[in-house]
């Protein structure tokens, strides 16, 4: 593939692995909001508690697992990438920075993993 392609293709990647998080964020936003009315807290009934960490346990998971993919899939494409010769300005920047993609897997999964133990932590756990 010629350098181009390979770019528009990052630039897909990147847009994926934003717009992967909307919905998860918005999730989480709702759910935070209902925590901090105090219409969510460890006295609602246990089938409320119950599907508010699945629904965002789901939610995560879905997220995760199509961050994981799309990060994945870039790093195939700066794998491709780095076998351009003659890369722009704009080529090296993208293989310069695309050590950033590994971390961002760790963090995320780790932050996911912290986000759904608070929760599960606050609703059970007897104050």
């Amino acid at each position: 593939m010629k350098e181009k392609d390979l770019l528009q293709v990052w630039n897909s990647q990147r847009s994926q692995r934003i717009s992967s998080q909307l919905a998860p964020t918005i999730l989480l936003a709702a759910t935070l909001a209902l925590v901090a009315t105090g219409k969510l807290t460890y006295r609602s009934p246990v089938d409320v508690k119950a599907f508010a960490v699945g629904l965002v346990a789901a939610g995560g998971a879905f997220s995760l697992t199509g961050m994981l993919a799309s990060i994945k899939d870039s790093l195939a494409l700066t794998r491709a990438m780095r076998e351009v010769n003659d890369l722009s300005q704009l080529g090296v920047s993208v293989l310069k920075n695309s050590g950033n993609l590994s971390i961002t897997a760790v963090l995320f999964v780790a932050l996911s993993l912290f986000n759904f133990v608070a929760l599960a932590l606050f609703l059970y756990k007897r104050p």
